[in-house]
């Protein structure tokens, strides 16, 4: 393969350092081929070093030097980087692993190389690599395992046909093992194979292996994402044929695929159905819900004069202004059933919290509408208020960090005293006895809540002064905390 990692090999520097986007699939085999991220910094100097190298001859001494210099489990862990990235230089890397003196051979890893290599036009040398995996390989049950991984790597790559060639290759083996079946469902539903991924699933029940949530899961999202709702509904209800419990896996399964097409109809029966089982939505299931709803988005998304600063306000916009029948009602649902708040709200002693972390801007919006309910219903406060809103690190989109922008404006024009921390620049925090004032206030916005009889001109001004106090503001509090250092 020496020849072929050559070939693959250009310099990283000419596609401007950028690298392509975490795919699912390829995140799933990095997290069973590394069993976790411990490493990531060493990850980040590895790329940082291959970016800056010119030469295929440079590159490949860095691969050495690391896979001779660093731990297995390091090393393993920056393949499957490079392997997720799509790079070439994973080829070389590979290589260099496989000639390491801890190396074990990994069904995934040689999977997910050739795959690359065919990818890349390396067709001979994927073969190649697959036979000579396949003749290392003692039993039945091994060699399907590799045709699974084959299958998923392959059609991750978008080479379909492929990957189908390794799926009637596998049926033509005798099967066993609830582990086989496990990764031949999971490689279909990656397939998008999703009749396939059931018949699977009903041979092995048939076979005597008792399949898990997780099996139906896979199979009903696959009918999910396919727009087959009726097929998903049917799998998710033969669960209970099983012996399988209804749970919160797949309940947000349902609640995932009825986003994707908007469906609020059967998104409001699915969550009254999940309150009757006792199911109650977690931040997954809060973030399908509002994000499948186009009015609240609209509104977090434009911060608009008119933008709702309470949740019955924001009900009542949503009953008079939005196209969708069932978007209130929906909203109404979710926010009774949900016990998000509860746990996104932390309490103690020195101070009360609100967690932003793995919420939209959409479901960020409304639940800090809550929280300020929340805090009104407490007749007392510890001695801190604070909202932890993050910086952005794991947003998808580069820039200002969304949620913090979103926290800001809407707080400012609640009025609130909350303000950006020095030493914490993803975190809002005001002392108790300026938020008990602020709250013993009527701080809510007459043209949010109330009548949208105004002028044009003052529904274009009144945001642009609201910005303009708060950015005067922050300028003011930045050169008094100044001052006092000075002095």
């Amino acid at each position: 393969m020496s020849a072929v990692a050559a070939s693959l090999s250009p310099p990283a520097a000419a596609d401007g350092g950028r690298r392509r986007r975490v795919k699912p699939v390829e995140a799933s085999l990095r997290r069973a081929a590394s069993g976790g991220g411990s490493s990531w910094r060493s990850e980040r100097r590895l790329m940082s070093e291959l970016e800056r190298t010119v030469t295929t001859g440079a590159a490949e001494r860095v691969i050495r030097s690391y896979v001779c210099s660093k731990s297995e489990r390091a090393t393993l862990a920056a393949l499957s980087r490079l392997l997720m990235d799509s790079d070439p230089l994973a080829v070389p890397f590979y290589e260099a692993v496989t000639q390491a003196r801890w190396f074990k051979w990994s069904s995934i890893h040689a999977a997910a190389v050739a795959a690359l290599l065919d990818s890349n036009g390396g067709t001979e040398e994927s073969r190649s690599l697959i036979s000579s995996s396949i003749s290392r390989l003692d039993s039945t049950s091994e060699l399907a395992l590799f045709y699974c991984d084959l299958m998923a790597a392959f059609s991750s790559r978008g080479l379909r046909d492929r990957a189908i060639d390794f799926y009637a290759q596998l049926r033509t083996m005798p099967l066993s093992g609830g582990k086989i079946y496990t990764a031949m469902i999971k490689s279909l539903c990656l397939m998008d194979l999703a009749g396939e991924a059931e018949e699977a699933l009903r041979e092995m029940i048939s076979q005597g292996y008792q399949p898990e949530a997780y099996h139906f899961g896979l199979v009903a999202k696959c009918y999910g994402k396919a727009g087959s709702l009726v097929e998903m509904e049917r799998v998710i209800a033969s669960m209970s044929d099983a012996g399988i419990r209804l749970g919160t896996g797949a309940a947000n399964i349902v609640l995932s695929c009825y986003s994707s097409c908007r469906d609020h109809s059967r998104m409001l029966t699915w969550l009254k159905k999940m309150c009757k089982l006792r199911i109650a939505p977690t931040t997954k299931a809060f973030n399908f819900v509002l994000n499948s709803c186009p009015t609240v988005a609209l509104m977090a998304q434009e911060l608009g004069p008119l933008l709702p600063l309470s949740i019955t306000g924001l009900v009542k916009k949503l009953k008079s202004a939005s196209p969708w029948p069932a978007e209130a009602e929906l909203v109404q649902e979710l926010l009774a059933s949900s016990s998000v708040i509860d746990k996104a709200m932390h309490w103690s002693e020195s101070e009360v919290k609100l967690n932003l972390h793995g919420f939209s801007t959409i479901s960020a919006y409304v639940l800090m509408l809550q929280w300020v309910d929340a805090l009104k219903a407490h007749s007392t406060l510890p001695l801190e208020v604070s909202l932890v809103c993050g910086i952005g690190k794991h947003s998808d989109v580069r820039g200002e960090p969304k949620v913090r922008e979103l926290a800001q404006e809407v707080l400012s024009r609640m009025g609130c005293p909350l303000r950006l921390s020095t030493r914490n620049k993803g975190r809002l925090v005001a002392k108790r006895d300026r938020v008990k004032l602020w709250l013993a206030t009527d701080w809510s916005s007459p043209a949010a809540e109330g009548s949208t009889d105004q002028s044009h001109n003052e529904s274009n001004q009144q945001p642009f002064v609201l910005t303009l106090l708060r950015k005067v503001g922050q300028v003011l509090s930045s050169f008094v905390q100044f001052s006092k250092g000075e002095a």
